[in-house]
């Protein structure tokens, strides 16, 4: 199949000899006087037709390399969202996605903790850690069960760590919203992964919204400005403002399903 560029130059040369074929009959039903020198000399109709296909040579060579220049950038944009699929579905990233999902799960079970990881996102005004989330991360990991108390809020760390990094996953998949077609395509398992990233994302931006310590000091995006634009490009309907977006969080079936804790539905 043609590519556009090249209909639209064999167009531009068809017309370029339309226009030359026309111009003699043209000329012939006009006065002798229009043709005097110094003009007729120059008008030479293959001198002309030969003016007019190099230039027409020029345009489409420049529409050419315009095609080529943005199949490049395509298939560079292809080309890095299947690296980031390579990436997303390696077995090394999978301790990633393991540790992030345990410290996302243990945030639905219990709000205070929910609380603690999203102020832990920021560099300044960060909540304590709630030792009565201790019960809930030994459920969740087999091998926190026999770790002493102190020993389990050094190993969750770990797992905040490795949520840090599924973050920055999505934050770049998101900068991808130009190849949308492509990331649809693959399975990143957003669906899976957006209820509780879109509960952690709006208690960030609620806490950075309280704080003036952290608007002073944190300049770094929030991570509802990644969630908005993947649900762009993954088709779901926009969430904007407090009450949808706890509205979403707190009905999603899978939240329910995982133990979500009450709290967040009285006062989120």
């Amino acid at each position: 199949m043609k590519s556009k560029t090249a209909v639209l130059g064999s167009a531009i040369m068809l017309a370029i000899v339309l226009v030359w074929a026309l111009a003699f009959p043209l000329s012939r039903q006009m006065p002798d006087s229009v043709f005097a020198e110094p003009f007729g000399s120059v008008y030479n109709g293959l001198n002309v037709l030969f003016t007019a296909l190099a230039f027409g040579g020029v345009v489409i060579t420049l529409l050419f390399q315009a095609e080529q220049s943005r199949n490049a950038r395509r298939e560079e944009i292809e080309r890095s969202i299947f690296e980031l699929f390579q990436t997303f579905t390696s077995l090394e990233f999978q301790k990633v996605k393991d540790g992030a999902f345990r410290a996302l799960l243990a945030a639905v079970k219990d709000s205070d903790y929910a609380h603690y990881l999203a102020t832990r996102l920021f560099v300044v005004d960060q909540a304590a850690f709630p030792v009565k989330v201790i019960p809930i991360l030994r459920q969740l990991d087999e091998a926190k069960k026999e770790l002493t108390d102190g020993q389990i809020e050094h190993a969750d760390r770990a797992d905040r760590l490795m949520l840090d990094n599924m973050l920055n996953f999505f934050a770049l998949l998101a900068q991808r919203e130009s190849s949308a077609m492509v990331i649809k395509h693959c399975d990143f398992a957003y669906d899976w992964w957006r209820p509780t990233l879109w509960m952690i994302g709006q208690l960030q931006e609620e806490h950075y919204a309280r704080s003036p310590l952290v608007q002073q000091y944190c300049k770094t995006q929030l991570i509802t400005g990644t969630l908005k634009a993947l649900d762009k490009v993954y088709g779901h309907s926009p969430l904007s403002g407090r009450a949808p977006v706890w509205e979403y969080i707190t009905h999603h079936p899978k939240m329910l399903a995982f133990g979500m804790d009450p709290a967040f539905a009285k006062d989120p």
